[in-house]
């Protein structure tokens, strides 16, 4: 049985809600699927707005007002951004095959995203961890918590959702055909409570409570250095962990830590965001 006044302070669940490419207005941008963004398009999250010109101009606007310059441009007449497998923006004009004009330093080959977070811009990854479906989000140092007297979801996107079931699993559904993609094991054999956590390292923890104590039902992913994790669920029902690689805009207002930003982000309390 669990003890419910054991259970510590849960921490709001922020979720972002991440469209397929073929949204005309996303808040990120993924290297699988490849994902481009056209002269003439933004990425829009907030009082932010990512916009790239047909002259391959990439200027980040808060408030309609410029608040980075990136400095790029062609005298070409078209232009694309993409997220390369080395954690780098590429801007390749005419589509040519060959960027003409490369933003961040490369690293590691993998799986890196795009994304606006509690109003700032960075580059995520190499994603760390998956959980083999064919990306549900949760922020580092965050708790949400499910119930023994029925599955809770705690994320949905599109026509796939996240819950945590009332056996202690983390399942993952396509609701449209009322069916389960993916879930963990082992569940547990009586219905009971439990939380799921990102921790600041990275790895992903399905944890109860019994008479001993906190038992840990199912773990994703690995401990890696203390950083800003994401969580995220994608459109087409996979899971993916990403920790920050860099900035490329962060506001001031907070400390430019990984544990300041996760602070940040948690003390906005923000419940759901969608796009």
């Amino acid at each position: 049985m669990a003890h419910h006044h054991l259970l510590p302070l849960i921490l709001p669940l922020v979720l972002l809600i991440l469209p397929s490419s073929t949204h005309a207005t996303t808040k990120a941008m993924f290297t699988e699927p490849l994902q481009l963004l056209f002269g003439g398009q933004n990425l829009t999250d907030g009082d932010l707005t990512l916009s790239l010109s047909n002259d391959c101009s990439l200027i980040l606007y808060k408030d309609g007002i410029p608040a980075k310059d990136f400095n790029t441009s062609t005298t070409t007449s078209s232009c694309a951004l993409l997220v390369t497998q080395n954690g780098q923006l590429d801007l390749v004009p005419d589509n040519e095959l060959t960027p003409t004009q490369t933003i961040g330093k490369k690293t590691y080959p993998g799986r890196y995203a795009l994304l606006f977070i509690n109003g700032n811009l960075g580059i995520f990854g190499p994603a760390m961890w998956d959980n083999g479906s064919t990306d549900y989000i949760l922020f580092s140092g965050n708790y949400v918590t499910g119930s023994g007297n029925g599955d809770v979801v705690i994320a949905q996107n599109g026509k796939v959702s996240t819950v945590i079931t009332k056996k202690c699993a983390l399942a993952v559904k396509d609701d449209s055909a009322n069916k389960t993609i993916w879930h963990s094991w082992p569940t547990s054999d009586e219905p009971t409570e439990c939380f799921l956590e990102l921790k600041s390292n990275g790895q992903l923890l399905l944890q109860r409570y019994n008479e001993s104590g906190v038992v840990t039902q199912w773990k994703g992913g690995y401990a890696a250095k203390d950083n800003l994790y994401v969580c995220l669920l994608r459109y087409y029902g996979g899971i993916t962990i990403y920790g920050l690689k860099t900035w490329l805009y962060h506001d001031g207002s907070s400390s430019s830590s990984a544990a300041a930003a996760a602070a940040a982000v948690v003390a906005e309390k923000i419940k759901m965001v969608t796009a």
